[in-house]
């Protein structure tokens, strides 16, 4: 039987939320909670299409692209929905913001893995279904601290808050 991390999941949150409160003010905060994900999303809406990014825990297998032993925390940019102008605009173009981020993540050390077929467009995980319960929340924390590097190095928050804010 799989241990709850239900309160290891809530001191890592806590604890990442003053660090990245200003980078995120632009952008809508959602809370998502069921049996595949908890975490948060940050989006910012043009009409009916949103992007932005994720960061979290994938709690089962099929929660995101990639996750093969949870619990594993992720950190994820999106585009939804898939095929979309403005998912045209941010993960399919050769110079677009998420094949930035990809590029500067692998360039940091922090790869975050290119997706560009879903609305899930990139990812970055870790398992940590082995790690002991003492320190889950320092792991856990750091690794959500080091994927936000890349997203500001690349300028991802940026070129999306420019792709969904109107003209003029």
């Amino acid at each position: 039987m799989e241990p709850d991390r239900s309160s290891e999941i809530a001191a890592t949150f806590e604890r990442i939320r003053r660090p990245l409160q200003w980078p995120m003010e632009n952008f809508r905060r959602r809370h998502r909670s069921n049996r595949r994900f908890e975490g948060y999303e940050f989006s910012r809406v043009r009409r009916n299409v949103r992007a932005g990014f994720a960061f979290g825990f994938a709690l089962r297998e099929d929660s995101l692209p990639g996750i093969t032993d949870p619990p594993e925390v992720v950190a994820y940019a999106f585009v939804e929905p898939n095929g979309s102008s403005l998912h045209r605009t941010l993960v399919t173009k050769e110079r677009s913001a998420v094949r930035r981020l990809v590029a500067a993540s692998q360039r940091m050390g922090f790869p975050f893995e290119l997706h560009s077929g879903g609305s899930v467009a990139a990812v970055r995980h870790r398992s940590l279904s082995q790690v002991p319960r003492e320190i889950f929340v320092l792991v856990a924390s750091d690794f959500l601290m080091l994927c936000y590097q890349p997203l500001r190095a690349a300028g991802f928050l940026e070129r999306v808050t420019k792709a969904t804010t109107k003209p003029g």
